[in-house]
């Protein structure tokens, strides 16, 4: 009997060890936050809107090129480049509508070209066709 509880302890003290030294794997993640007037457009490091975000607000409809930024929140992926790293997004219009007529594209090659994913406003959106291989975005109104 002293062995099983010999063993049992043993176990639970080596579990306890394992989860006190874990750290989470996504530190940082959720839904794009916005600006005051509910606009907002985030591209995320890992699937699923989890891990470092960037995050754009209204006043900006476009990026041409993507060189140069990076992932500044904590979280997987914090301090890699935006470009060619994203795999989800999430884009925020205000007023709760999920309208087709506002979405943004994120694409493929710089300058707008390529392959695109679309995000519909208020919706998320895992990148399948730009999924590690983003280049640029640009919101629509129509």
């Amino acid at each position: 009997m002293r062995k099983i509880s010999y063993i049992c302890g043993t176990f639970i003290a080596a579990m306890a060890s394992v989860f006190a030294f874990t750290a989470p794997a996504q530190a940082a993640s959720g839904t794009c936050p916005t600006d005051s007037t509910g606009v907002g457009f985030c591209l995320y490091y890992n699937s699923n809107q989890q891990g470092a975000y960037y995050k754009w607000n209204g006043n900006t409809g476009e990026v041409s090129n993507l060189t140069g930024y990076v992932y500044p929140n904590n979280g997987a992926g914090a301090g890699q480049a935006v470009k060619n790293n994203s795999a989800s997004a999430s884009y925020s219009m205000g007023g709760g509508c999920v309208c087709s007529s506002d979405f943004v594209r994120v694409f493929f090659n710089s300058g707008f070209l390529g392959n695109y994913d679309t995000v519909t406003s208020n919706t998320d959106k895992q990148l399948v066709e730009t999924y590690n291989e983003n280049a640029s975005w640009r919101s629509y109104y129509i």
